[in-house]
C-alpha cells in the first residue's frame, strides 16, 4: 500500500516557510509579548508576529539563494572552504537585512527601538541563520555522498600505493613482487616475479608511473619495467639497447634516445 504525500509536504521551501512561520509564533510570544494563550488579558499579537514572519521570510530566503549560487557556482561540491564562505556570507547578509528592516520598523511605527534589545534579538537572528546554513550544508553533503558513492574502484585508483581492483577484490603489490606493466590493446596489465597477469583499472602508463619509485623505469610507450625484473642489457643496432626481462618472451628494445638514461637507472 503507498500512502500518498501531499505536494506541498515535499517540498522544501514549503516545509522551511512553514516552520518559520511557526518559530515566529513561538518568538512573538517568548520575546515580544511575553503572554501566552490563555493568559489573563491575552490578545493575539498580530502585528508583532507580522514583524517576526517577515524577517524570517528575508532571511531565509537570502540564505536559500546564497546556497543554490554557491551550490551551482561550485557543481556542488562541499569542502571547508565552501562552508565557511557560505557561513559568512549567509551571517553577513542576515545582519545587514535585520539592521534595515528594524530602521524601517522604527521609521513606521515612531518607536525607538532599546539598543540592549537590538543585540539580543540581533544574535537570535544570526543564531537562526546559522542554524538553517548547517541544515543546508547537511543536505548538500547528503546529496554530494549520494552522487559520488564510494567504490572499491575509486579506493584503488586514490591510493597512492600501487594496488589493483580484480573480482570485487582489492590487491596491493609491493614493487619487489612487480616485474612490468605493460599497455596492450589500451589495458594496463600487471605482470609479477612468478609471472601471473594481472588486469589492472589504470587507463595509461603515465597513470601508474606517478606511484612507482626509481625502482621502476619508463623503457617506452608500453612498458614500465622493474629493475629486478632485467636478466641482461644488450646494445642493438642504431645504437638502441635490448633489455631481456623476465617473463617477457622478446627483447624489449629501448631506443636510442633513452639509452643513457637506462644506463643511469641500471647501474644506479
Amino acid at each position: 500500500m503507498t500512502i500518498a504525500v501531499p505536494k506541498f509536504l515535499s517540498d522544501e521551501n514549503a516545509i522551511r516557510r512553514m516552520l518559520m512561520v511557526v518559530l515566529a509564533l513561538v518568538m512573538t510570544h517568548l520575546i515580544s509579548y511575553q503572554k501566552l494563550p490563555f493568559s489573563q488579558g491575552y490578545q493575539f499579537p498580530i502585528i508583532a508576529f507580522s514583524i517576526f514572519v517577515v524577517y524570517g521570510i528575508f532571511i531565509c530566503e537570502v540564505n536559500t539563494w546564497n546556497y543554490r549560487r554557491l551550490a551551482a557556482h561550485n557543481h556542488h561540491a562541499f569542502n571547508l572552504k565552501n562552508i565557511s564562505r557560505l557561513l559568512h556570507t549567509n551571517l553577513l547578509a542576515c545582519a545587514i537585512i535585520f539592521t534595515l528592516l528594524t530602521f524601517a520598523q522604527m521609521l513606521v511605527f515612531q518607536n525607538l527601538m532599546n539598543p540592549f534589545r537590538f543585540v539580543g534579538l540581533l544574535s537570535i537572528c544570526l543564531m537562526i541563520s546559522a542554524i538553517e546554513t548547517g541544515v543546508f550544508v547537511v543536505l548538500g553533503l547528503s546529496k554530494q555522498k549520494s552522487r559520488n558513492p564510494i567504490t572499491l574502484n575509486k579506493v584503488a585508483a586514490e591510493k597512492k600505493e600501487l594496488t589493483i581492483l580484480r573480482n570485487d577484490e582489492l590487491i596491493a603489490f609491493k614493487e619487489e613482487d612487480v616485474a612490468y606493466l605493460i599497455n596492450m590493446d589500451g589495458c594496463i596489465f600487471l605482470i609479477d616475479q612468478k609471472g601471473h597477469r594481472f588486469t589492472t583499472q589504470f587507463e595509461s602508463l603515465s597513470e601508474v608511473e606517478p606511484r612507482l619509485s626509481s625502482r621502476f623505469f619508463r623503457a617506452n610507450r608500453r612498458m614500465l619495467v622493474s629493475r629486478n625484473a632485467v636478466r641482461s642489457v644488450k646494445k642493438d643496432v642504431n645504437n638502441k639497447l635490448a633489455l631481456e626481462v623476465s617473463h617477457l618472451h622478446e627483447p624489449l628494445t629501448v631506443s636510442r634516445y633513452k639509452s643513457k638514461d637506462l644506463k643511469d637507472w641500471y647501474k644506479s
